[in-house]
């Protein structure tokens, strides 16, 4: 069989086209509705599709693989004074209540064995215990605390002029892009980092938006754009609740930080029409509910999760490839700025804050 994909590994690549094969096979309503009548099908879209599932599966692979460590392991190299164990306790106890916060405003509940359940150290079984994270958790936290365009967010202090001036704005703008240059960097070192960072780069734009908002920015400067339908962003980002066509009710996170840059150029551009949007809008949801599905109910032959037979199939070696062959990071740019784009921007977290959310 000839490789297709040169990028990918052998495993990888019959592992992708299995992926794009089963979407082959949906029903054919379902199908004529996503890629195209059969004969006709948008195939670079179908691709698109399967390169989307794939990601996902890749996530959750990891997230599965990922161990849970206490603090002292992630100290180990530094000097594990009391000082460095002080301030790692406050970077963590900070971070959790931002998360603790954004989860109550939301309105989800957490079980009570959640790691965000319970903040507090101040109990015997709590300080035996400890905090336990994956590397993944640890750097995530670490971000939250030293980066000061997440903690703005966090805080909802993006939107406000008077509490970020636009010199500011930039500021932690430019410090944003100088560590994604960092992290692009750290990932061509070698199979393991070309995961860690992509997926990290992929859970920082799925949770903030950055790249999407400042892309929406430039439409809206450049079109003369002065308002945008808030339910058409939150469909490209946020939680959403579905029903499909096809599959019923979903509730999920919409998490396509590829593919919804083509999704916002076409959905908030003026020149696109209403009905052209609304059909638009269908396909999107129809998109996001599939991939639950692929997620959460697709089995393969032998009666195991397809996601689960994924994981046992592949390995990191696998992932890395795929994440060379689909870019996440390609996505990303440095950011250029003027009053309009800024206060685009602005805009644009303040439609999406958690307390409007």
């Amino acid at each position: 069989m000839s490789k297709l994909f040169p990028l990918l590994t052998d495993k990888m690549e019959y592992l992708f086209r299995d992926i794009f094969n089963s979407l082959g096979t949906l029903p054919v309503e379902q199908r004529a509705f996503l890629f195209g009548l059969p004969g006709e099908e948008d195939m670079e879209w179908v691709l698109g599709t399967a390169r989307y599932i794939t990601l996902e599966y890749i996530k959750y692979a990891f997230d599965y693989n990922d161990p849970e460590y206490s603090l002292r392991h992630f100290r180990k190299g530094n000097n594990d004074t009391d000082d460095e164990r002080m301030r790692q306790s406050r970077i963590i106890e900070t971070v959790l209540k931002y998360k603790k916060r954004e989860i109550d405003l939301s309105g989800g509940e957490l079980p009570p064995d959640h790691k965000y359940a319970n903040i507090s150290m101040d109990g015997i079984e709590s300080k035996l215990k400890g905090y336990r994270l994956t590397e993944m958790n640890y750097f995530e936290h670490q971000n939250i605390h030293d980066l000061d365009i997440i903690k703005a967010i966090f805080l909802n202090r993006i939107g406000s002029a008077k509490k970020i001036s636009n010199a500011r704005f930039q500021e932690i703008f430019d410090q944003y892009d100088m560590f994604i240059e960092e992290i692009i960097e750290k990932s061509k070192n070698n199979d393991e980092d070309m995961v860690f960072y992509s997926i990290a780069f992929f859970t920082l734009e799925w949770h903030y938006a950055i790249e999407l908002f400042y892309y929406i920015a430039c439409i809206m400067e450049e079109n003369d754009i002065q308002e945008i339908n808030r339910s058409n962003l939150i469909l490209l980002f946020g939680d959403v609740e579905i029903e499909s066509m096809f599959s019923g009710w979903v509730t999920t996170h919409s998490r396509m930080i590829k593919e919804r840059l083509f999704f916002a150029n076409c959905l908030f551009d003026k020149e696109t029409p209403l009905s052209v949007k609304e059909e638009l809008v269908s396909l999107i949801k129809e998109i996001i509910a599939l991939v639950v599905y692929y997620k959460e109910s697709l089995h393969s032959i032998n009666d195991m999760k397809y996601i689960d037979w994924f994981r046992t199939e592949s390995n990191i070696s696998d992932w890395a490839s795929f994440f060379r062959y689909y870019d996440v990071f390609s996505i990303w740019g440095k950011k250029e700025w003027t009053p309009r784009r800024i206060q685009n921007m602005r805009k644009l977290f303040q439609m999406t804050s958690l307390e409007k959310l």
